[in-house]
């Protein structure tokens, strides 16, 4: 890379998760190579799946995933495989076509899974729960968190919720201290 604009290390570090986008028909790992030149310059550490272990001072650790493009053409698949062998232990990889839209459907799983993020659905009291507009909040969001992305004065308010799905029971009476899971209904009572 011979320019970096400034300010685009903290666009990177301040961001949710990585896509890298590596050209199979030209060299993947001298590419992969730059790219981890790059991020160690800005002192950006990436990883995977899995915890994120801690790392000194002033560097910033970011979930990852890596694409390898144009799988379609000849040959690619075979310099994709040689790349996965060398770096499938530390990193998720990906082969796709966007000319062709292969595996995008994949990427779109990958990459929800990357973000670490769960979906859950509000119910009103005495209607059918809403499964068109989901609530998106971080793993390990509590019904409090819930509320508080509907309107602060949902979660100021908040005296209990109902859960479905990963309550005990359906309609289980639960606090705002609840964690709410992937796919749960939640019914919110001020």
């Amino acid at each position: 890379m011979d320019h970096i604009e400034p300010g685009f290390p903290n666009l990177i570090r301040n961001a949710d998760a990585l896509l890298l986008v590596i050209d199979l028909t030209d060299d993947p790992m001298f590419q992969m190579e730059i790219l981890l030149e790059e991020l160690n310059r800005m002192r950006i550490k990436i990883f995977s799946k899995g915890l994120i272990p801690s790392l000194e001072v002033g560097w910033a650790p970011l979930r990852a995933l890596i694409l390898g493009n144009k799988c379609d053409v000849k040959n690619a698949m075979e310099e994709y495989q040689l790349f996965e062998s060398r770096f499938r232990d530390n990193l998720s990889i990906l082969p796709i076509s966007a000319r062709e839209g292969m595996n995008i459907d994949e990427l779109k799983k990958e990459v929800y899974q990357l973000l670490d993020i769960i979906r859950v659905y509000t119910k009103v009291p005495g209607k059918e729960p809403d499964f068109k507009e989901p609530v998106i909040l971080k793993k390990g969001s509590t019904v409090g968190d819930v509320a508080l992305s509907i309107h602060k004065d949902f979660a100021a308010k908040l005296r209990y919720a109902k859960i479905w799905g990963s309550g005990k029971f359906n309609g289980q009476m639960v606090k705002r201290d609840y964690q709410v899971n992937e796919g749960d209904v939640i019914e919110l009572h001020i």
